[in-house]
């Protein structure tokens, strides 16, 4: 009887033993896998700073074009009122 329950002991061992080689070589290919995903999330998120520092290069490009156009418009409204105000005056003095 105890040669058998030796066997099996020995044999739950092996079966053990495999397990845990089956568990560890998964982990080895789990660890690779989340490598791999943290060197495509490094890649990803520097990515998206230059896409961020992109963007606001642009916007500020905007904005600063903007203000231009706004200044252009005020003046050029400045001189069209100018010239209706010299317009009248011509009509009104030529009457």
């Amino acid at each position: 009887m105890s040669e058998e329950l030796l066997q099996q002991l020995v044999h739950m061992v092996a079966e053990n033993n495999r397990l845990i080689k089956d568990v560890q070589q998964e982990l080895r290919e789990f660890k690779a896998e989340m490598y791999e995903f943290k060197t495509e999330m490094y890649a990803f998120r520097d990515e998206m700073y230059e896409f961020r520092d992109d963007a606001t290069q642009r916007l500020e490009r905007l904005e600063r074009q903007d203000k231009l156009i706004e200044a252009d418009i005020g003046l050029m409204h400045k001189k069209v009122s100018d010239h209706e105000r010299e317009i009248n005056r011509i009509k009104q003095v030529g009457q």
